[in-house]
């Protein structure tokens, strides 16, 4: 061997053998349980947002047919007369409701609680027509009676009474004594504002019949002023006065209809209409209060079929017949068409008079309600 050969061969040996690959940097390889795992995550957000999107839908979606849950709000306190009207009401309707009472502002609490809540179908109002159409001059409401739709299902018209012992038999008897005594002739009314104190001042001023007004705080001090002779007539519904008529403490002269008036109850009372007494009182009869369902205009057409059949079923069943017989009251057919056209009357007659009283602080023709 060559001196330096076998030095040679190692370096050739060395030179000829194949370099070590370097390891390839990426991703390393997924294991069966990685994948399981991330697949139970993804299929787990898709199934919540879902879920999210289904309960999104079936509580603010206008669109569904039915909505589920139905609330009747009550603008008066438990007890009264649209209250215990209500109560019967949603026994005879074929559904679940909720009902809450949510009193104060002459009934506008509730009413703008109902339209800031979801316009959806299911919540519906439930009030006094004298304080839905005035509150908006009276600067509580948040909107315009003529923002909603109307269904009205019953009447109490303002009676004119007397003393049982009292000396005006008639309603002409009470007419003669006051052009007699101009001034002189005293009439309550349950306050200064309410629906009484409203057919009061018609009273007055479409028979030009000089009258001292007195407004009590309430129907109970306004029939104790007269059967204490502190008053010698006053002027109320027909449900606040019924029991004391059918006691026989007080005497109708006259109601605030064209037609006379079958007041029912343990005896029947039959109430003359106050109709010839004056042409222009005449014109705006008949008058009292209304009772009904408000919900607000802008909801699908579909809710508002499902509330036409709940409301006219249950005004028309015996129970609630039997109800209003007791009650002083009469139903209304709670017809969305002919009940608007019973409501734009109301509100011109209630609110101008009330503003020529000066009790409105609103100009009704600012809110482009008509005079009567």
């Amino acid at each position: 061997m060559k001196p330096g050969s076998h030095s040679k061969d190692i370096l050739n040996k060395s030179t000829n053998r194949k370099p070590k690959k370097k390891p390839v940097l990426g991703k390393r390889p997924v294991s069966g349980r990685q994948l399981r795992n991330r697949l139970i995550i993804i299929f787990g957000s898709i199934i919540f947002i879902l879920f999210i999107a289904v309960m999104f839908v079936i509580h603010t979606n206008p669109f569904r047919s039915v909505p589920e849950d139905l609330t009747i709000t009550v603008a008066w306190s438990p007890g009264s007369t649209v209250d215990e009207m209500v109560r019967v009401l949603a026994r005879e309707m074929d559904s679940h409701f909720t009902l809450s009472n949510i009193s104060g502002a002459n009934g506008a609490n509730g009413a703008n609680a109902v339209f800031r809540s979801p316009h959806n179908g299911g919540n519906i109002l439930a009030t006094t027509l004298s304080s839905f159409v005035t509150s908006e001059a009276m600067g509580f409401a948040d909107s315009s009676h003529r923002d909603w739709e109307t269904w009205l299902c019953a009447f109490s018209p303002a009676f004119i009474v007397v003393a049982y012992d009292s000396p005006y038999m008639t309603i002409h008897d009470l007419i003669a004594a006051i052009r007699d005594n101009p001034g002189t002739i005293r009439c309550a009314d349950d306050g200064y504002g309410s629906i009484a104190f409203t057919a009061a001042e018609l009273f007055s001023s479409k028979t030009a019949l000089e009258v001292s007004h007195v407004s009590f705080s309430g129907n109970t001090p306004a029939i104790d002023a007269v059967l204490d002779n502190n008053a010698e007539f006053a002027i109320l519904l027909s449900t606040q006065v019924i029991n004391h008529l059918q006691a026989g403490l007080l005497r109708p002269l006259g109601v605030f209809r064209d037609a006379d008036f079958l007041l029912g109850g343990d005896t029947d009372i039959i109430i003359p209409s106050i109709a010839g007494i004056s042409d222009g009182l005449d014109a705006l009869l008949p008058y009292g209060e209304y009772y009904g369902f408000f919900i607000p205009g802008n909801i699908p057409d579909e809710h508002f079929e499902i509330w036409d059949k709940m409301i006219k079923s249950a005004v028309a069943s015996l129970t609630f017949t039997e109800f209003i017989r007791t009650a002083g009251i009469v139903p209304i057919t709670p017809d969305r068409n002919s009940n608007s056209g019973i409501v734009e009357r109301y509100s011109s007659v209630t609110n101008w008079t009330l503003y020529n009283a000066g009790f409105l602080p609103t100009n009704p023709d600012k809110l482009g309600i008509p005079s009567p």
